[in-house]
């Protein structure tokens, strides 16, 4: 019998990759008739019904509120078989939903405890204390659903022993939406590029002020803080906002290396950032912070340099070394591409997925 389900997240929007592009389209791929409750309105995108919960709220309080509560009654009226929940402050309507006898999957994007840790928002004193209610929360939650879904291996293993059923699906590109582009880097402008979050705590600082004497150039692509030090940027570093996919691959076709500069924060030291892996699929070699996970992978992969965290005289030198040897940074970035096309890849994650799917 064809399983109907429902993936509801009340903090992201109706088409987030993660959520919308990877997961509900490669579910309605593989035959599930597949819901999406979400901010906006209704429409039917790429075989996935997508149920509108009007705008989004700006505030915090009203957002985990009000507006949760309609994204679970919206979800319960379309009386699916499985309910896919994506953020924390769906966690106590997971639970109604077991108790009406649904299958529920709790996917935790981030390792949230650690998260809390880092809330400027919330005063210091309380932020051990918050983060530890919290998890002996999801603790009581997860207990009772069917399965855990992860974005990494790290974040899978801080469910070991609260949940029966934890599954990793990795976060990787998918290879139909990163452009690969041949054009050889000797024949490329000495431009480096940013794709994400622009703040303190990606690196937003070290990247400025590494450039300051290179001679190449720095385009930054994504959100960033208007009270950011990307006001008094130095003249080679350009800020060109948030950009379509279509941007994205004409910016990575640019370029002849990708940053990942992240400081390492709870949340960060353990990730794997999609954009390290969009680098590599566009045969850029990374220059990223050296967290254990990541010297891990360039070393497998041949695919990058570490640098010493927030060392930008060290971050000057490799981004010096990429426009000095371009034949070698090309066959760095090469060796990248050949590991996201072998294995870092969303399309090996989607079988994880689509097995966990058929199993229950």
């Amino acid at each position: 019998m064809l399983k109907k389900i429902c993936h509801m997240t009340s903090a992201h929007p109706w088409n987030d990759i993660r959520i919308f592009v990877k997961e509900c389209q490669s579910l309605a791929k593989a035959g599930f008739d597949v819901y999406i409750v979400a901010e906006g309105m209704d429409r039917e995108e790429k075989g996935v019904h997508v149920v509108g919960c009007g705008l989004q709220p700006s505030g915090r309080r009203e957002r985990m509120g009000e507006f949760a509560k309609k994204v679970y009654e919206k979800a319960l009226s379309i009386d699916c078989d499985i309910y896919h929940i994506h953020d924390p402050e769906l966690l106590p309507y997971g639970v109604k939903l077991k108790k009406l006898g649904k299958k529920v999957i709790f996917d935790s994007h981030e390792d949230v405890s650690g998260q809390i840790l880092d809330k400027e928002w919330i005063p210091s004193f309380f932020r051990k204390i918050i983060a530890l209610c919290y998890k002996q929360y999801e603790t009581y939650c997860v207990k009772k659903f069917d399965a855990v879904v992860t974005a990494t291996p790290h974040i899978k293993d801080l469910f070991y022993g609260r949940s029966k059923n934890v599954t990793d699906i990795n976060n990787f590109p998918k290879l139909d939406d990163i452009v690969f582009q041949e054009k050889a880097f000797e024949d490329r402008e000495p431009i480096m590029c940013y794709a994400g979050g622009i703040n303190e705590f990606r690196g937003e600082k070290v990247m400025l002020e590494a450039m300051e004497g290179i001679k190449g150039n720095l385009i930054l692509a994504g959100d960033y803080d208007e009270n950011g030090l990307c006001q008094n940027k130095p003249q080679n570093v350009s800020y060109v906002g948030l950009l379509s996919r279509e941007g994205i691959n004409e910016l990575y076709g640019k370029a002849i290396a990708g940053l990942v500069l992240l400081k390492p924060t709870p949340n960060y030291y353990w990730s794997r950032p999609i954009k390290m892996y969009e680098y590599m699929a566009a045969g850029l070699p990374v220059i990223c912070s050296d967290f254990p996970l990541w010297r891990e992978l360039l070393e497998e992969t041949g695919a990058g340099i570490c640098v010493p965290i927030d060392d930008k005289n060290k971050v000057r030198e490799a981004i010096n070394f990429v426009i000095s040897n371009r034949k070698k940074a090309q066959q760095i970035g090469l060796n990248g591409r050949r590991c996201v096309l072998e294995k870092y890849n969303w399309e090996n994650e989607e079988k994880k997925l689509i097995q966990l799917y058929q199993e229950l």
